[in-house]
């Protein structure tokens, strides 16, 4: 379904072919697909007037339920194939179009109203509402943020700073229909995560299992290069003036990793605690090797999709010649048998095949 960006408004429901679309936690999704035009009424279907770019957000409906929604920015028409391909971005991408132009000050505010005043101001100027309602949650955890209008800082990577500090949270614009049958966009906040969370009371949620079970495929990389057990966060400033915190996490340093050194920029940030919090979050977030593993699994098979959401732990075995079996007799193990986060969703419809869904999980903190 495609819709106005500002009024809500629903212009067209136009066939597509070649989809892919997908969530990401506290960062905005993608999608894709093409409109072949041969053939079809566009001006009956209203083709161009609905899928104006940075004009017109789409909406993806499955089996009655709202499970995607954006902003259309890209779209390119090509004459030898007679297709229109379209891309969007979850609702989050507005954001990143929206800056902070006068000077906003929070002190001792709790970090998830920051979170949500944040969106509100965004909205609260004309032509800038897409109607994403703000909800009222808190985590108990006060901090104070300045943000000062000269900076034209994108409210987009003041939500995200926010929620990468230490002890921070997640965040993501969920969709979903309304009373009244319309779609409608809200943000949703979650202290100190969003999603299912595993324990030994409830151990058997969203059990992947490969090869005798329900995935059909996984990719499994990792890369110690994207690894740093000390960061040198750099705040405002400039040359020995420029404001400078580190944290260096001793975790794998006292069992034998060397020492692996990263540097962030932070050009917007002036307050030294604040730069202290970013540099831990940071470097505890990367201080072991990121894991982050790619596993495909049939849209209905269960756990079917829908079953479970970005943010939600699943426990994944994994028996075969990366992982080997372990022990004998009756106490055989599974090669791989650990608790990650889903991250990231996507999910390809399947014109010619089963409908296809690829989780991005990672290592969890619980």
């Amino acid at each position: 379904m495609f819709a106005d960006l500002l009024t809500n408004t629903i212009i067209a429901e136009l066939p597509l072919t070649g989809v892919a679309f997908g969530s990401q936690l506290n960062q905005a999704g993608t999608f894709q697909g093409r409109i072949l035009l041969s053939g079809i009424d566009t001006v009956g279907f209203n083709i161009a007037n609905a899928t104006i770019p940075g004009k017109c957000a789409i909406y993806v409906d499955r089996n009655g339920v709202l499970v995607w929604g954006g902003v259309i920015w890209n779209r390119a028409y090509q004459s030898s194939s007679q297709t229109l391909s379209l891309n969007a971005r979850e609702f989050e991408s507005y954001f990143e179009r929206r800056r902070i132009t006068s000077n906003q000050a929070f002190n001792n505010v709790d970090q998830l109203s920051i979170a949500q005043n944040l969106i509100s101001l965004a909205q609260g100027v004309p032509y800038g509402n897409i109607g994403v309602q703000v909800g009222v949650e808190t985590s108990g955890v006060l901090i104070s943020r300045v943000y000062y209008g000269y900076e034209k800082k994108t409210y987009y990577s003041a939500l995200q700073d926010l929620s990468r500090a230490e002890n921070g949270f997640d965040f993501n614009i969920d969709v979903a229909y309304d009373g009244s049958g319309a779609p409608s966009k809200t943000l949703n906040l979650g202290y100190p995560r969003i999603g299912t969370v595993y324990s030994a009371t409830n151990p058997s949620a969203l059990l992947f299992e490969f090869p005798a079970g329900n995935v059909v495929e996984y990719e499994y990389p990792e890369d110690g290069s994207l690894a740093a057990n000390t960061i040198y966060a750099l705040g405002a400033g400039s040359n020995e003036g420029k404001l400078e915190a580190t944290f260096q996490d001793p975790t794998y340093l006292s069992v034998g990793w060397p020492l692996l050194e990263e540097q962030a920029n932070y050009s917007d940030v002036t307050d030294a605690a604040y730069l202290a919090e970013l540099a831990q979050g940071q470097t505890q977030a990367v201080s072991y090797p990121p894991t982050v593993i790619k596993i495909v699994v049939p849209a209905y098979v269960d756990p079917v999709y829908g079953s479970y959401a970005i943010g939600d732990d699943a426990r994944l075995r994994i028996t075969d010649e990366r992982f080997p079996a372990t022990g004998t007799g009756t106490s055989v193990q599974a090669g791989l048998d650990e608790v990650y986060r889903i991250v990231g969703i996507e999910v390809q419809p399947g014109e010619d095949g089963p409908e296809r869904v690829t989780l991005t999980l990672t290592q969890t903190t619980n």
